[in-house]
Formats: structure tokens, C-alpha cells, sequence
């Protein structure tokens, strides 16, 4: 059907559900419903045309793309399913390369088809978008009841899981280069973990056998970087990485470095009582403020009190203390606690709680946080890891492949960072003539 066409179409139909809405037979929500139908068969007319008038880049029989031969391997089709639910086909010119495997096909680059799973662009980037936030199942629920046609989650788990292999994840790629040289009054750096459910890997089993294989939970650990200037934030980054936490390290450096540490006027750097989290602070924020996470501080006070014979008296005891942390008085909160460990039923346990204090006892210094405006919890960084990991990766039934699990995380960070259409982006090869 032709465009001029489909427009005095558009026009019947909206006199036709104007009168259905007046004699009561739809509901405006049907007649939007119908209205979505049409769009989606005139989106499906308007692509293929544009398509359609998109030329070949490269019409030379014989180039070399990235130090590779390629050479005409003859036409086959190009097929994507499009945004509005219709197969798009472009006859294309195919390349083969010259001892190397695999083939150069320069309308899909051109037409940024290379990164997609049959799929056009914008389709694939919101399977992205919606894998990388729901359930592969739940995300196959939501995407087609907002576009107005199916879409399988297995197509959303592919899409998303490739997606994911594409993105780099180092601070130094993802992070734009000019953050590095932006100044900000105070400089904020979070950490913490969680713990996340993965299938354990035996080498050699594969296939189906390998779902059947026992769960086991990875930490996943995660960092972010606030920039604030007066009482404003104005520059936020959150990163996570599974696996060994030497690399977690390296990545927190980099991302301190990428979002411009050096430039910062002030630094502070909360966790909670992890000695790993305080080696990291020392050894790539030596000048930061080092402020141990009240709310890990006040459970660690609450345990303790919990061990007291009388637990009224344990609960005044807790509710004096805390507003003596507030105030800066840690000292004298510690000089308190080692009087009152007699009073407990555990005390192995109340000398632990105790010497928590003590290893912590510099970070404590609450007051005078306050009096600065630094935050003194770390609940931004513990919702992160509720919100980035929690409710994408332990949801009821939830197990993963530890390569799949790294490829979304890659997927939802870049979402959440504001990165991920970038990856949609055309990024054609370079090419010249054959000698």
C-alpha cells in the first residue's frame, strides 16, 4: 500500500472509532489499541522505504578493510525484523575476506545492522533496555504490550546477552575522558557487595546438564563516584565487578581517576568495617576522609546492646550511645561499652563488638562530618547494590552462567550510567582499494 493511501485509511479510521466511542460499542483505550495496529503497519511502510533508499557504500569488487583482503562474494538479502513488527528485506552487497574467516558486509555497518540480532537497531536496543532492567520472561511482558507485538524472551535474553559481550567495561573507555579534568567541591566514593546466585561450572559438562549443576553465590562489588558542587550533585558513576577483588580494586582506582579524583578539592570515602574496603582507601585515596558507615556502626551497637542481661536497660543503653555517636564521642561510647561488657551474656561476643570500635574508632568522627556536610552512610551505594544487583540477578528462581551474569550486569550499568544507546550508534570499518 502506498503512503498517500495508508493516510485517507487513517482517516476512515478515525471517524469509524470516533463512532464506536460515541455509541458506547470501544472503549478509548480500544481505539488506542487500534490506532497502535495502524501505526505500527505504516512505521513498517515508512522503514522499508527508507531502506530502500539507502545506497551501497562500498562498490568496488575487490577492497581492504583493516588490513584485510575482502573481495565481492556475490548479493544475498539483509532481513530484520523492524520497531514496528514488520520483516524489512534489502537485496546487499556480501564481501568475503582473503585467509581470514568471517565477511565484510558494508550496508550493515552502515545501516548499524552489525550489532544486532536480527533485529533492527532500535528494536535491539530496547530489548537492551528492558533485559537489562526485568526478567527475561517479565521483560517479553512489558516490551510487547508497550510496542503492540511479540516479542520472545528468548529474542530479549540474545540480544541482551550480546549486547553485553560488546561493552567494555573499563573506567578508562567508558568514562568520558573530560570528567577526569572536571573540578568539584567534594568528591564522594562509596563501596559495598552483595552476593549473588550463579550455577557452579564443572569442566566438561555442558548442555542441559550443566543447569542441573549445584548454585552457588559470587559477590558481586560495587563503587560509586559522586561529584557535588554546593549542596548539589552533579556528576554521578556506578560500577560493579564480579570476580577476584584485586580487579575490583583496580577498577575502583580507575574509576576515582576517570571521574576526577585529582581535581576534586575534597574526597571522602565511606564503607562499612570490611579491612579489604580500608586497603583500598589507603592505597588509592591516601588523602580522603575515611568515614565508616553509621548504619554498619549503630547495627554493630545494637548487637552488642542485645547481649545485655536486661534488655531494657540494653535498649536505653543503645539509644544514649547512639546520640553520643552523633555527637563525636566516640571515646567516650568505647570507655562505656567496656564497662558494660560485664553486664552481657556473651562476652567473647561483646569484646568483638568492642574491638570493632576500636579498629574503626578514627572513621567514627561523626560530628565533625556533619559539621562539613559529608554524608556519614553509605545508603546510596547499599541501595545500588539492592537496585543494580538485587533486582536483576535474585529474583525468586533466578540462577546464572557466570559469563551471562557478567554480560547483563555490563548491560544494566550501562543503562544506568546513561551509556547504553551508545552502543547502537553506527561505527562503520574504514576501507580502501585493493592494490
Amino acid at each position: 500500500m502506498e503512503l498517500r493511501e495508508f493516510i485517507l485509511q487513517s482517516e476512515e479510521i478515525i471517524k469509524h472509532l470516533g463512532e464506536g466511542i460515541n455509541h458506547s460499542e470501544i472503549s478509548l483505550k480500544q481505539a488506542e489499541e487500534k490506532i497502535v495496529e495502524h501505526i505500527n503497519r505504516l512505521g513498517q511502510i515508512m522503514v522499508d522505504e527508507v531502506v530502500e533508499e539507502v545506497k551501497e557504500p562500498v562498490g568496488e569488487n575487490r577492497v581492504v578493510v583493516d588490513d584485510k583482503v575482502a573481495v565481492f562474494d556475490g548479493m544475498r538479502n539483509l532481513r530484520f525484523i523492524n520497531r514496528f513488527g514488520g520483516v524489512t528485506v534489502k537485496p546487499r552487497r556480501c564481501y568475503k575476506y582473503l585467509n581470514h574467516k568471517g565477511g565484510y558486509y558494508p550496508l550493515d555497518e552502515k545501516l548499524g545492522m552489525d550489532r544486532c540480532g536480527g533485529f533492527s537497531p532500535l528494536m535491539t536496543y530496547m530489548q537492551a533496555l528492558f533485559g537489562a532492567c526485568e526478567s527475561f520472561e517479565r521483560s517479553e511482558e512489558l516490551l510487547s504490550s508497550a510496542i503492540g507485538f511479540s516479542v520472545s524472551a528468548t529474542a530479549i535474553q540474545r540480544n541482551t546477552e550480546a549486547t553485553g559481550a560488546r561493552i567494555d567495561d573499563r573506567p578508562y573507555r567508558m568514562i568520558d575522558e573530560n570528567k577526569r579534568y572536571e573540578s568539584c567541591e567534594l568528591m564522594v566514593v562509596q563501596m559495598d557487595g552483595t552476593m549473588s546466585p550463579q550455577i557452579h561450572e564443572e569442566s566438561g559438562v555442558t548442555g542441559r546438564e550443566s543447569l542441573k549443576q549445584p548454585t552457588e553465590y559470587k559477590e558481586c562489588n560495587l563503587v560509586i563516584v559522586e561529584k557535588h558542587k554546593g549542596n548539589q550533585r552533579v556528576d554521578r558513576w556506578i560500577g560493579a565487578r564480579y570476580g577476584p577483588r584485586k580487579e575490583f580494586e583496580e577498577h575502583v582506582r580507575r574509576t576515582g581517576l576517570q571521574m576526577g579524583q585529582m581535581e576534586a578539592e575534597k574526597v571522602v570515602f565511606v564503607a562499612d568495617g570490611a579491612k579489604t574496603n580500608w586497603e583500598i582507601q589507603k592505597t588509592n585515596f591516601p588523602e580522603a576522609v575515611p568515614i565508616l558507615d553509621f548504619y554498619h556502626a549503630s547495627e554493630h551497637l545494637g548487637a552488642f546492646c542485645s547481649l545485655m542481661k536486661d534488655p531494657k536497660k540494653g535498649q536505653k543503653r543503645y539509644a544514649g550511645w547512639i546520640k553520643m555517636l552523633l555527637d563525636g564521642e566516640v571515646l567516650q561510647v568505647i570507655a562505656e561499652m567496656k564497662e558494660a561488657k560485664k553486664e552481657s551474656i556473651n562476652r567473647s561476643e561483646a569484646v568483638k563488638q568492642i574491638n570493632y570500635y576500636l579498629n574503626n574508632r578514627d572513621r567514627m568522627k561523626y560530628k565533625e562530618y556533619r559539621d562539613n556536610e559529608y554524608p556519614i552512610g553509605s545508603g546510596v551505594v547499599e541501595g545500588a547494590c539492592k537496585f543494580v544487583v538485587g533486582k536483576r540477578f535474585k529474583g525468586s528462581g533466578m540462577r546464572w552462567k557466570k559469563a551471562d551474569n557478567e554480560k547483563v550486569l555490563k548491560v544494566r550499568l550501562a543503562k544506568l550510567n546513561g551509556l547504553l544507546q551508545d552502543y547502537f550508534v553506527p561505527n562503520p570499518q574504514n576501507w580502501r582499494l585493493a592494490a
